[in-house]
């Protein structure tokens, strides 16, 4: 295929075309994606989540400059919420990293939610393997923060820094979710503001006597704004990213997440073709009817319209 020849060679117009083949679900981006997905795995990929308005878009085009600075090769990719009438990138998080997006040298890529369970685009997966074919060895996925189901994203990438801001109210909540358990790392944003500090503590306290499979959590405060904390962020992706190549589990772990990784794609690609079959059923129309009339209960709605869907196969 002339577009992965092209990627290949480093042709960034060819990688945004096949990350849109991706993200439309074209038949010639899955056949891509087949192609370069043998010549992908080694290239280390940062997921940055938490809290909306926690300034992760901005944390995001900091370091990604940074590693730039060292020499590593970056794309990133940022994952928005949908428009609720197009259907596209809503927020475009590219204007908010500036200082990744004016060197011209980092790929940023926005793409739009859509929806997908997980807090990450379903075309991210692709893009990150396309961003690897590109020849980008670090790769940093920002998602959009939608609380527990955020989890996924711990399974598309190695490390996840946990974003959370002084403001502490929602990082309450954060703590009640999962959400800031997921995290390898927690970062303290906005450490110039009043608060940071305490935060810092309250959240170190949390987890002074808890270890992830042998990794103890570190909590750093960053200024975007001053540049402070970005230096000792940094160096804990990489010892973190040290920590997992050399951990005696680290081959079976890498395993486990392409599994279930697929098993994310299989319940969407289900409930998409679910969904498309349903759609145009008299037989599901009257489920409905039913359901709104309070002749059936939903319980009973769910299974009939199982049946519905296990009869016509919809995976054949």
């Amino acid at each position: 295929m002339d577009l992965v020849k092209k990627l290949f060679q480093g042709d960034e117009r060819s990688a945004a075309r096949l990350i849109s083949l991706i993200e439309e679900g074209s038949s010639e981006g899955f056949e891509a994606i087949r192609l370069i997905y043998p010549h992908v795995g080694s290239a280390q990929k940062i997921g940055i989540t938490g809290s909306p308005g926690a300034g992760k878009s901005t944390l995001t085009g900091k370091l990604a400059a940074i590693l730039m600075d060292e020499g590593r090769h970056i794309g990133v990719i940022a994952v928005d919420p949908s428009s609720p009438e197009g259907g596209g990138a809503l927020l475009g998080d590219r204007v908010r990293m500036g200082e990744a997006d004016k060197t011209g040298r980092v790929f940023i890529r926005s793409m739009a939610h859509r929806g997908y369970p997980g807090g990450i685009a379903k075309a991210a997966i692709g893009a990150t393997y396309i961003l690897e074919g590109l020849g980008k060895d670090t790769i940093i996925v920002e998602s959009i923060g939608a609380g527990q189901a955020e989890i996924q994203i711990s399974v598309l990438c190695d490390t996840i820094v946990t974003v959370v801001t002084s403001g502490y109210g929602d990082e309450i909540q954060l703590m009640k979710t999962g959400l800031i358990e997921i995290g390898d790392i927690i970062v303290v944003n906005k450490a110039d503001k009043p608060g940071a500090q305490e935060v810092v503590q309250d959240i170190s306290i949390h987890f002074s006597n808890t270890e992830k499979n042998g990794w103890k959590i570190p909590v750093v405060a960053v200024s975007s704004l001053t540049g402070e904390g970005f230096e000792t962020l940094k160096n804990n992706i990489s010892r973190h990213f040290d920590f997992l190549k050399h951990a005696d589990n680290y081959i079976d772990k890498k395993r486990e997440h392409l599994e279930t990784l697929m098993l994310s794609l299989l319940k969407e690609e289900i409930w998409d073709r679910t969904m498309n079959m349903l759609n145009g059923s008299e037989e599901f129309k009257l489920i409905l009817d039913g359901l709104k009339e309070k002749r059936i209960d939903p319980y009973e709605a769910v299974r009939r319209t199982s049946e519905i869907a296990f009869k016509h196969k919809i995976l054949v």
